[in-house]
């Protein structure tokens, strides 16, 4: 069996290397990339938009475009995350947190360093897992019932309100605000309507993607109006791309935990990259020495939310390939794409299909070679738009990220949300908040509600489901702890400090 696999990878090594195929992988990374740049887009948007032009394709050739495309759109949204404080897509949400500060001090070229760097190790690292490591990674999924993801997402909320700005009552309203928010539509059990007032495009839901071009995009260009500088305060760029991949490569640990974090979230059906990078950046803090740099510029801020976002791709794949369960939304766009070209998901899969789907693997393995490539070629030329002035920046903000929130549903109403969200980003800044949490409720908002009844209702209405399992004590054990953290550190440092 170990022979044939091999064989099977050496085939595929020699089809992605062939002159078609590098041609569709090259366009797929540097569509992603455009897509991700674009904020309001993201790869879901950016899969179905393409499918047409690769419907005649061999299915390998269409794959490796599709997935070259799903992966580099993080890196592009990094780009405008670290550059303009406005995410491309809610799975950069984390990188904002010490990217802009990172661009404010005039190392935006760094920070895309470092982004495109993790972007390598990360998506490597994923994809080595991937193929080698996939049939246990879901073995141990499928361990999780309703019960246990509803208290997975319980962790990642809590986790994120206990270390964002080090404020955890703050953190907690945010996070509640955003369950509140996901309520907002049809109830995800019984079918009925709830809080839309009569507003037919808020009866799905609040779309999130409006929210978060809202809560990033608009909330930032209303920041930045207050300013006539540039978003560089410094007025100069300082460091180079190497010294982004210098400084990533000293953290070591950092990438390990980041990558690791990514994978397991990337395989928890429904959580996604936007938990995974907020996880992870949440797990660096903590564990730091400097915790209050976090926030102000860190580099191993975005080191570890770029790492997990990039290694968690190759885990949303995990679920998707083997057993056709996508692991967030791009992975079930993923999913019907490789349905369309006759690639049925499945235990089988690497039997019947096992050259497409080594193919896949081994040109998104190269792809995270190429996106390093891109990065130091366009890092520095991007980072320079940190030093355009505000008057320029604020109206090109406002404009792309407007135009893509009325691009999706071709709504003006879905431009009213946006800067509505916008309005309420700007209010939790002045008044201290910070809209991450909220964003992270809005998106585990329906996890947390649709796993809550079907725990009780599997169980009979009996609340002992939520602490019966094994899984079950270690999430509640880790939740109350995260929550309890901000509170026992310092008493911790006083304790080993010797009383100091």
């Amino acid at each position: 069996m170990r022979q044939v696999s091999m064989d099977v990878i050496t085939q595929a090594i020699a089809f992605v290397l062939q002159g078609q195929n590098l041609c569709a992988l090259i366009a797929g990374t540097i569509y992603g990339i455009i897509i991700g740049i674009l904020p309001g887009l993201g790869p879901s948007a950016g899969m179905a938009l393409a499918l047409p032009l690769v419907l005649k394709w061999h299915p390998a050739t269409a794959l490796i475009f599709m997935g070259a495309l799903y992966k580099c759109s993080n890196f592009g949204g990094s780009i405008t995350a670290i550059l303009v404080n406005t995410p491309g897509d809610a799975s950069n949400a984390a990188t904002i947190l010490d990217g802009y500060p990172m661009c404010e001090k005039g190392r935006g070229g760094v920070a895309l360093a470092l982004s495109g760097t993790a972007a390598m190790v990360g998506g490597t690292i994923g994809m080595i897992c991937l193929i080698f490591v996939a049939p246990f990674l879901a073995d141990f999924a499928l361990r999780f019932g309703p019960a246990e993801y509803f208290l997975t997402a319980l962790l990642a909320l809590s986790i994120i309100a206990a270390v964002v700005q080090g404020a955890t009552i703050k953190g907690i309203i945010s996070a509640g605000l955003g369950l509140m928010l996901s309520c907002v539509g049809f109830d995800v059990i019984t079918g009925h309507l709830r809080y839309t007032f009569g507003w037919t495009p808020i009866e799905d839901g609040i779309p999130l993607i409006q929210a978060l071009i809202g809560l990033f995009a608009v909330t930032q260009a209303l920041v930045l109006a207050e300013s006539a500088q540039s978003i560089s305060r410094i007025g100069k760029l300082t460091g180079g791309f190497w010294e982004g991949v210098m400084t990533y490569f000293k953290h070591p640990y950092a990438i390990i935990r980041a990558a690791a974090i990514g994978l397991f979230v990337g395989i928890l059906p429904a959580v996604g990259q936007s938990s995974a990078g907020l996880l992870a950046w949440a797990e660096a803090k903590r564990e730091s020495k400097h915790p209050e740099t976090f926030g102000k510029g860190e580099p191993e801020g975005i080191i570890s939310s770029e790492t997990s976002t990039n290694a968690c791709m190759p885990g949303d794949l995990v679920c998707t390939i083997a057993l056709g369960i996508p692991g967030s939304v791009g992975a079930a766009i993923f999913l019907g794409i490789m349905i369309i070209f006759g690639v049925i998901p499945g235990p089988l899969i690497f039997t019947e299909k096992a050259d497409v789907i080594y193919s896949l693997f081994i040109a998104l393995i190269l792809t995270s070679f190429i996106l390093f490539l891109v990065g130091i070629t366009v890092a520095r030329h991007f980072a320079v738009v940190t030093l355009l002035p505000n008057e320029i920046i604020v109206p090109v903000i406002l404009v792309i990220s407007l135009l893509g929130s009325f691009a999706i549903r071709n709504l003006m109403a879905d431009v009213i949300i946006s800067l509505a969200f916008g309005v309420l980003g700007y209010i939790m800044l002045k008044g201290g908040f910070t809209p991450v949490p909220l964003l992270l409720g809005m998106v585990l908002g329906e996890m947390v509600e649709r796993n809550y009844h079907r725990a009780l209702m599997i169980s009979g209405g009996s609340y002992s489901v939520f602490y019966s399992s094994t899984i079950s004590k270690i999430l509640i054990f880790l939740t109350l702890l995260s929550l309890a953290g901000p509170y026992l550190g310092p008493i911790w440092k006083r304790l080993t400090q010797g009383g100091k």
